[in-house]
């Protein structure tokens, strides 16, 4: 087996590249040790590579000794780094130079430095107490200190996984990236189904979701129907009309109404017209409404659902008086929105008739 090390050497070995020796933990065993070409001139301190004959359980920080195979001299102490460091070497020196460094500082520098190492993947509770031997309790500590720290982004609480806010950070503008790509194809706006996102990533699935939903608080992206798509730019409202957007969100959910002219949402809400002309255009940029003829607002959930709906009615085609019954409108209202439906594509009017597309 093979593991990392750092090793303090009794006396400063000149030009070593590997040696002999004797291992001592609590058994003595022989192991080859590979020194990495990169040192700190005048230190004493080696990061090496080192093989052992035989397969032995050690954790991170692990103390052993290391003795001269034929005298049985001190040569020097060490730690353990890299408790499985695996038969191939490491490809970037400069780079692993720089993880060593992070896993002989403290228990906060080797967490981090394992999410780092981690990716897009996270690191689990598992693998950090299997690396070092930390109880949960003492993961969970580290792990809050550095999130409060802006390091590390906690995904999972129950197993903890946490992910580097580096990661993080081009996490999120791969998703950006993908969603944008996808939304640019074709004339009509299409979105990126969640799991297209998590099949194009070499990531943990919590994570993405973690990612998906922290990019929709952001409010730089949108969700529906398991789709996503890219938030155009948000405009900057006050949390009073954030919470008029907010009502009207709730209103629709509800079923509290299905349809309003400009008129009668500027009455309700007690806006002027110009603060209404502003809200309303926010709530068309996140696609909560659809604008009708005649100045007439349709709430893109019902609307959806109505088109559903109409597709799944086993009807062919359907005349005025039978769209109204099924749209619960009056003649005010359901001529406005057939018209809407037909520019859609939904609908084609053949003569007194409309033919479901």
């Amino acid at each position: 087996m093979y593991f990392d090390a750092v090793l303090n050497l009794r006396s400063r070995e000149k030009e070593v590249t590997q040696l002999e020796g004797m291992i001592v933990f609590k058994k003595r065993m022989r192991a080859s040790v590979f020194f990495y070409p990169f040192n700190e001139e005048k230190s004493k301190k080696r990061f090496v590579r080192i093989q052992c004959r035989k397969r032995i359980q050690i954790k991170w920080k692990d103390e052993f000794i290391l003795n001269n195979l034929k005298t049985g001299e001190l040569i020097a102490r060490g730690k353990v780094l890299i408790p499985e460091s695996g038969e191939k070497k490491p490809e970037g020196l400069k780079e692993h130079r720089k993880f060593l460094e992070q896993l002989n500082k403290k228990e906060d520098s080797m967490i981090f430095a394992l999410a780092q190492r981690k990716g897009f993947q996270g690191l689990s509770q598992e693998e950090i107490s299997g690396f070092s031997g930390l109880s949960k309790k003492q993961i969970m500590s580290l792990c809050l200190s550095l999130e409060q720290e802006k390091k590390l982004r906690i995904v999972s609480f129950n197993p903890i996984i946490v992910i580097s806010r580096e990661r993080l950070d081009l996490l999120i503008k791969e998703i950006i990236r993908l969603v944008k790509d996808c939304c640019e194809l074709g004339e009509k706006p299409k979105g990126l189904r969640i799991d297209e996102v998590k099949n194009s990533l070499d990531a943990h699935p919590k994570v993405v979701d973690l990612t998906i939903n922290y990019l929709k608080y952001l409010n730089r992206i949108n969700e529906k129907d398991d789709q996503l798509f890219l938030s155009l730019p948000s405009e900057n409202i006050s949390n009073a009309d954030e919470r008029i957007l907010r009502k009207m969100e709730e209103m629709c959910r509800k079923g509290e109404f299905k349809k309003y002219s400009f008129k009668e949402l500027k009455n309700i809400f007690g806006v002027s017209s110009k603060k209404f002309d502003r809200l309303f255009d926010i709530l068309l940029r996140r696609k909560k409404v659809v604008h009708g003829k005649d100045g007439l607002i349709f709430f893109s959930d019902w609307l959806d659902q109505l088109i559903s709906y109409l597709r799944e009615s086993g009807y062919k085609e359907i005349t005025v008086a039978e769209f109204k019954n099924m749209a619960g409108l009056s003649r005010k209202y359901a001529i406005p929105l057939l018209e809407l439906l037909n520019k859609k594509g939904v609908i084609k009017r053949e003569g007194s008739v409309h033919k479901i597309l």
